[in-house]
Formats: C-alpha cells, sequence, structure tokens
C-alpha cells in the first residue's frame, strides 16, 4: 500500500505512471481554466466538508493522479443514476463542488482511498471526456454575503428545530452532532453541514447545493427536514399498529386456552368429544403402526394450537387425508368364465393381453397375496390402450383409476408437496388412491412416455419407486410422511413408442399392441364401434346398415391411422346424418350405406391409396417406414450425374439415417467388381439422394438395404421392379441386420399393392405372429446379405 500527502511524506509512483500524469496535465493545461472531474455515485459533497472516498473506476483515478501530481483541484460533481457504472458527460451534474486533496492512499486491490476538502460550489456549463478523464471548465461561487436579519434568524431556528425533531425520532443522528450544528454562526455553512448528515434523496442534496441564494437554501432545507420528520410519525404509527394486533392474537390465545379449559371442565361435548372421535377415527382405519402414531400425535398437537390459527387448518386437512386414503383391499373377485367374456366382449382380437390377464386372474385365485402386475402397453393412438384397461378392471371385478401423465414435468406431482408450501397437497398416486377407496384397484398411467423433467426434477426417476414391487410396498408422499403400501395395486402404463427412460422401462413387462389390418378393423365396426354409435345417437338396429364393402371404403379412403379412432368418428357422422334424414324426409324409414353411397354422407375421399411404381425405374426403390401412426411406404430415389464424387442427401434426414447412406455407399464402392461397375465412376459423378415429402422428418437405419438398392440402380442403369419393397439396416460388409415394427410395414405393403417384401432373417421368427391373410397376399423373402436382395430387385 502507497500513501501520498501533500507534504510529500509518503509517495511513491512508477515511471511510467508519472509520464503518464505528465501527457493527460498537458492535455488539461492546453484547454484553459480546467480542472479534472470526478463522478460520484450516492454521495453529494458540501462546501467545509471533508469526506473520505474510496475510487475504483479507471478514469476516476486518472483524474485524481492528475490533480494530486499538479497540485490541482478537484470537481466532483453527482451522477443523476447511481446504478450506471460506465458513466458519459450526459449522466452528471453541472453544479458540484471545488474540492482540494488533502491525501491519497493506494489500496492492494489497485484502488484508491483519499481523503479530500470541499472549498466551494461550482459550476460548468459543459463536462468533456477524453480517453483518460472527465474535464470542465469550472467557475467558482462564492457564498454570498449575508447580513444578519430576523428572516434569516428564523429559518436558521426552524431548521435547528426540526433538525432536534428528527434526532430524537430516528435515533440516526447523535447529539453531540446537534450541537455542533447549534455552534456555528454561518448561515450557509449551517445548511451545508446539516443537509449532509440528513438521509435526503441524491436529487434532493443536489437541490440544495444548486441553491446559491441561504435564504432559500433555508427554506428547502427546512420543508425537506419536516418532510423526513412527517414519514417518521407514519412509520411510528404502523409500528403502533402492529404491536396492537400481536397483542390482540396473543390475548385471544390466552382467552382460548382459557375457553378450552372452562369447557373441559364443564364436561362440553362440543369441544372435548371432537378430539375424541377424531383419535376413534383413526383408530378405526386400520392404519399401519407408524401411520396411526403419526395422526394420534398430529391430534394431541391440535389440541395445543388456537382453532382459528392458520397451522390448526394445515394439521386438520393433513388428518383428513390420512383418514381419506384407503387402508384395505377388496375383497370381490371374478370367476374365470365371466372374466374371459368381458375382454372378448369389450375388445376384438389382442389375444396375448387377454391370455396374460387370465394367467394374472388364475393364479390370483390359488395365492392368498401375490404381488401385483405392472404392465406396459406400447401401440400407435387409437389401438384401445386406455379402454383396455377398463375393460381389465371390470373382468377383474377392481376400482380403476386413470393418471394422465402427458405433459407432467414435475416431481412433486407424483411425490406431493411437503406440508411446509401454502396449498401444499399429496401427489397423483396418493389422489388416486383416495378416489379408488381401496388399496388393491387399477391405476393407469397414461402416456408415459410423454413425461417431461426440468428445473423441479424428473417424474419418471419419482416413479422408479411406485412401479417397482420391491419398492412400493413402502411408498413415501412427500405430504403424508409415512410409508404407504402400494404393493396390492395393478399398474397398468400406455405409451405410443419404447421412448422409456430404461430404468422405469425394466421394471415393467411390456406389451406390444400392434396396429389393426384392414380385416380387424372391418370386425371392430361391425360388432362393436356401429352398434356403439347407433345406440349413442337414438337409432334402432334396423334404421341403419352397413354393408362390407361400405365398411372397408370407409376404412381404406376415409381414414389412414394403426387404430380405430377416424373409422369411429366418420361411423358416428353417418350415424348423424342418418338420424336427421330420417326425421326430415318424408318416406324414410331404413338407410343403408353401400360403398357406392358412403360418398353421399363422408363426401368425397380424404385419401387415396398409396400405390407403388405402375413402371420399373432406374434409381427409385420402395421402402418401408414404422412411425408412432403405424407403417407407411417411403420411396428412395438415387440420381447419378457429373461431378467430383461427392454424395448428397435430402429429405429431411437424421443423423443415423445420414450414416445408413454412407454405410451403403461405402460398401457399392468396395463392390465394384461384384457389380461390373467401373471404379472412375464414382471419383468422376456425384451420387444424389433424395427422400420425397421433404417437410416430414426421416430418421432410422432400416432403409439401409433401400438406399443401397438405390444406389446400385443409379450406377449401372438398371431398373428396379415395381411391385417390390425391401427394409433392413445394412452393415459395410454387406450384411442385412433385423429390424423393428414388421406387422406394421407389412399393413403398409399390402395397402400400397406390393406384392414381395424383402425382410431381415432375424426377423423370420415375427412371422409367426402375422396374420395368415396378410401373408397369404405378400411373398415375404427373408435375406441375410444384400446381394440377395439385388439379385431379385432389377429387371
Amino acid at each position: 500500500m502507497v500513501e501520498k500527502t501533500k507534504q510529500g511524506t509518503r509517495r511513491s509512483s512508477s515511471r511510467n505512471a508519472r509520464q503518464s500524469s505528465a501527457q493527460q496535465s498537458e492535455i488539461l493545461q492546453g484547454s484553459g481554466q480546467q480542472m479534472p472531474v470526478l463522478p460520484l455515485r450516492d454521495a453529494v459533497i458540501f462546501p467545509n466538508m471533508s469526506v473520505p472516498l474510496f475510487i475504483g473506476r479507471p478514469k476516476s483515478i486518472s483524474a485524481i493522479e492528475i490533480a494530486f501530481v499538479d497540485n490541482k483541484d478537484l470537481f466532483l460533481v453527482a451522477q443523476k443514476d447511481s446504478l450506471i457504472d460506465r458513466v458519459y458527460a450526459s449522466d452528471l451534474y453541472m453544479t458540484g463542488t471545488i474540492c482540494s486533496i488533502v491525501q491519497v492512499i493506494k489500496l492492494s486491490d489497485n484502488t484508491i482511498k483519499i481523503l479530500i476538502e470541499g472549498r466551494s460550489r461550482g459550476i460548468t456549463k459543459e463536462i468533456t471526456e477524453n480517453e483518460y478523464m472527465f474535464f470542465a471548465s469550472v467557475a467558482p461561487v462564492n457564498d454570498e454575503e449575508v447580513v444578519p436579519d430576523k428572516n434569516i434568524e428564523a429559518l436558521r431556528l426552524a431548521a435547528l428545530s426540526r433538525f432536534e425533531l428528527f434526532m430524537k425520532n430516528s435515533k440516526k443522528v447523535s447529539e453531540e452532532i446537534y450541537d455542533a450544528l447549534c455552534s456555528i454562526e454561518s448561515p450557509s455553512k449551517l445548511a451545508d453541514n446539516m443537509a449532509s448528515y440528513m438521509p435526503f434523496k441524491i436529487s434532493e442534496k443536489q437541490m440544495i447545493l444548486e441553491e446559491f441564494s441561504v435564504a432559500k437554501r433555508l427554506e428547502k432545507l427546512v420543508i425537506l427536514i419536516e418532510s423526513q420528520n412527517e414519514l417518521l410519525q407514519v412509520e411510528k404509527k404502523i409500528k403502533t399498529r402492529v404491536k396492537k394486533q400481536v397483542e390482540k392474537n396473543q390475548k385471544e390465545y390466552y382467552l382460548n386456552e382459557q375457553l378450552k379449559a372452562i369447557h373441559k371442565e364443564l364436561g362440553d361435548p362440543d369441544v372435548v368429544n371432537d378430539f375424541n372421535e377424531l383419535a376413534k377415527k383413526i383408530e378405526k382405519k386400520n392404519m399401519s403402526a407408524e401411520a396411526t402414531e403419526k395422526a394420534l400425535s398430529e391430534v394431541r398437537k391440535l389440541k395445543n394450537m388456537p382453532p382459528l390459527s392458520q397451522e390448526s387448518g394445515i394439521i386438520r386437512n393433513y388428518l383428513e387425508w390420512l383418514c381419506g386414503i384407503p387402508w384395505a383391499p377388496s375383497k370381490k373377485k371374478m370367476s374365470l368364465g365371466t372374466a374371459e367374456g368381458i375382454l372378448d366382449k369389450s375388445h376384438y382380437g389382442l389375444e396375448k393381453i387377454k391370455e396374460r390377464i387370465m394367467e394374472y386372474l388364475a393364479v390370483q385365485q390359488r395365492v392368498q397375496k401375490m404381488k401385483a402386475q405392472i404392465m406396459c402397453f406400447v401401440g400407435p393412438p387409437g389401438v384401445g390402450k386406455t379402454s383396455l384397461g377398463q375393460a381389465i378392471a371390470t373382468a377383474t371385478n377392481k376400482s380403476f383409476v386413470r393418471i394422465s401423465l402427458g405433459g407432467v414435468n414435475d416431481e412433486a406431482e407424483i411425490r406431493g408437496h411437503r406440508r411446509t408450501y401454502i396449498g401444499a397437497m399429496p401427489g397423483k398416486i396418493i389422489q388416486a388412491m383416495k378416489r379408488a377407496g381401496v388399496t388393491n384397484p387399477i391405476i393407469m398411467l397414461d402416456e408415459i412416455d410423454k413425461l417431461g423433467s426440468d428445473w423441479r426434477g424428473d417424474p419418471a426417476s419419482a416413479l422408479l419407486e411406485v412401479l417397482d414391487p420391491e419398492q412400493n410396498s413402502s411408498f413415501t408422499d412427500h405430504y403424508i410422511e409415512v410409508p404407504y403400501d402400494l404393493s396390492d395395486v395393478m399398474f397398468i402404463t400406455t405409451a405410443n413408442s419404447m421412448d422409456i427412460p430404461h430404468p422405469l422401462l425394466d421394471r415393467m413387462e411390456t406389451i406390444v399392441l400392434s396396429g389393426y389390418t384392414d380385416e380387424e378393423k372391418l370386425n371392430i365396426a361391425k360388432f362393436h364401434i356401429v352398434s356403439k354409435q347407433k345406440e349413442e345417437n337414438g337409432l334402432k338396429e334396423e334404421e341403419l346398415t352397413f354393408t362390407d364393402g361400405a365398411l372397408y371404403s370407409i376404412i381404406r379412403n376415409y381414414t389412414k391411422e394403426s387404430g380405430v379412432r377416424s373409422l369411429e368418428r366418420s361411423i358416428a357422422k353417418i350415424s348423424r346424418k342418418s338420424v336427421r334424414k330420417i326425421l326430415t324426409e318424408k318416406g324414410t324409414t331404413q338407410i343403408s350405406i353401400s360403398e357406392d353411397n358412403v360418398k353421399n354422407f363422408l363426401g368425397p375421399p380424404k385419401y387415396s391409396p398409396w400405390e407403388a411404381q405402375k413402371n420399373d425405374t432406374v434409381g427409385v426403390v420402395t421402402g418401408l417406414a414404422w412411425t408412432e401412426m403405424g407403417g407407411d411406404l417411403l420411396s428412395i430415389e438415387s440420381l447419378l450425374f457429373p461431378g467430383t464424387g461427392n454424395i448428397i442427401s435430402t429429405g429431411h434426414l437424421g443423423d443415423v439415417m445420414q450414416e445408413s447412406i454412407k454405410a451403403a455407399y461405402s460398401y457399392v464402392k468396395s463392390q465394384t467388381s461384384v457389380f461390373d461397375i467401373d471404379p472412375d465412376v464414382f471419383s468422376k459423378n456425384d451420387v444424389h439422394i433424395h427422400v420425397p415429402e421433404g417437410a416430414v422428418p426421416k430418421d432410422g437405419p432400416s432403409a439401409g438395404v433401400t438406399i443401397c438398392t438405390a444406389i446400385v440402380s443409379a450406377i449401372t442403369k438398371k431398373k428396379v421392379k415395381c411391385d417390390i419393397a425391401m427394409t433392413g439396416e445394412i452393415t459395410l460388409l454387406g450384411k442385412v441386420l433385423g429390424i423393428g415394427g414388421l406387422k406394421e410395414k407389412l399393413l403398409a405393403a399390402r395397402r400400397g399393392s406390393i406384392r414381395t417384401v424383402f425382410i431381415p432373417k432375424e426377423n423370420e421368427k415375427d412371422l409367426i405372429d402375422m396374420p395368415q391373410n396378410l401373408l397369404a397376399e405378400i411373398d415375404v423373402k427373408c435375406v441375410g446379405h444384400i446381394n440377395e436382395i439385388l439379385e431379385s430387385s432389377f429387371r
């Protein structure tokens, strides 16, 4: 630390600093009657004041060094906005105080501490800024000579009396300061010193500094001090009012305690028995030992609280929840035959799921206590995942509660909020148990693949405990605060895809619901949807009939889905129009919907069946894709043209599909002798791979064989058969790897009039579960290498 003083007793600086100061001093000297300007934040300096200041801004430090080295005065001005760090000349007041520097101390953190002494007011017309500092041409303003008169004396006494009142009310100013002010004879000096001790705003202190008339200055000072005194009076009234309110609450508490004692002595049943009944209710609920102990503890705590207190309401709400959730299972059971009949009546097909439910019911009849099952139904929208859960509840004679998890991104939605928060309540699991009323219901967690996560936590992680049979016997909700047994609950989750965190997926038995074939949709419509819509729209059985051709036409021309939701909406629309026609057209008592008149009710067909290429084409191959809506066909186009050996890919393709293109291209380059291709073709030409419908994102490895076939066709100029399609991942060695969603892809191939489909050898085992009528219409060939496809794909 280096300290500098006017006497030069402790002054030390480097040669560079001296040279810099000399250069800045020359700038000032060349500007005429100027002095360095020091901007101040949150401070207004008055004349005749000695004030220490800590300076850290580079330009302020430069101004101090210039003034100190050249023995110049400083012009101190306040900033208009104290929050601004980088100030400009327009941010400063034009009236300030001319000060001399008494002492300068350099601190270890490169800041400076200075002691300045105010000499007189100063005013400038313009403040200028250069690369080193602010400076200005300042005109000193000397105090006017005041002739003592009654007006000045009255203002002086008024200021002192109001300052004394402020001192007594605020306790922020000592009596020694007041005594020192009383001893000042100069009215101007008194006003300046008094203003410096008052907690005025910067703008108010600046107003005092800019007032050159002593009488007016004293008058403004009296007004400002009076305003401060009025503010202190208001604060005092508020404090008194708050104190009285606190005393009132304490008095009410004391009286309530006395009233309790009086009621107890008198044996008043309305008060004494209230807690006794609450305790008996807790004991009758057959809670766990830990929950019973916790509840009775809260009752004892409630007895010692005022009835109208906020904490009392929180405890009562907690006890209502603890008593409201079930603590005993349902004893109802369903025979196997009845359960199987209910499932067959409510849902067509789905044999694997029905078989799994019947196995569960069979084991339940043999085992007294069994772990509840946790199943995950995965499939496209509209295939009946949610309604299947309701049917299972009916078949097993259990309560059913559905929880929608779509968009949930707060862990507290699952585990609940702690009671310390206002408006806290249990999470969705405990709420569902209360709605169910028994400890062994069926709870469906719908759309589990659409859980989110953010700074409030990860709900999927919170579900790990809920869906783990080894842990959920002691599930703890943040609000309930006692372990709750979920081991008897049968959890069913639903999802449109397998995009579920692996630890969560590992705890569930996954059952895949594939999309329906046209025949399955026809049967669902005939035996379920048509009768349901007739009943909902008030139609008699004979008033509306559908032919099979009409239903096929609706399925193929007015819907494009794996499920049956759009199909149901279309049949509902026909039912409504039929009701109107029967009521408004005389003589119309029966309506028959055929393939020819469907368009009269639904309008022109919405979808044209996707058909394969009608002609064999070079570089165009039909591929098979899987989406959350089911299977689909896509054309992959390849084009060869002169270039420098680049490969271009377009069509909104994902990273995995881009890598499949590179792998296929590399394989073709490595097999030039096999395909009879000139190696120079790759260096002299570019290959462009395009997948139409560029606005639709596409990704996945299963298009590898299709891309490879398209590249070979484009280079060899061989036409690809128009009635074939293919799917499979390709390796650099040409091996064809397995894919998923085979049923949906084969259904899409049949819709597109494809006759031959190449699939990986690994997926041959999946053909066992395929509908026989589907395999009868499509020639499915299983291949293990890409060359097997290429041998059969070209004309």
